[in-house]
């Protein structure tokens, strides 16, 4: 599944943004895999950065629905919206 997420990234997080996203999603419950497509937009704020980026994800546990991705990542900590998920073909 491909998904764009807008989320925060610490402001100390170590690495590139990149690797933020990845700390930030791969903490996410039930994400099992990810990949980074693209960071499509970044607003610094006081004490983070507020991330837009297009990933690819593989959950633990079977996703038959756009809607479990949603859910699973939004559930995750310093996720502040999951746009558009699609199933990779």
């Amino acid at each position: 599944m491909t998904a764009t997420v807008t989320l925060w990234v610490p402001l100390d997080a170590s690495g590139d943004l990149t690797s933020g996203v990845e700390n930030v999603l791969g903490d996410v419950e039930n994400v099992d895999g990810l990949d980074v497509y693209d960071v499509t937009e970044v607003q610094p704020r006081a004490t983070d950065i507020q991330v837009t980026a297009v990933v690819g994800v593989q959950l633990a546990v079977p996703a038959v629905e756009d809607r479990t991705v949603r859910e699973t990542l939004a559930d995750g900590f310093g996720v502040m919206n999951v746009g558009r998920v699609e199933t990779d073909a």
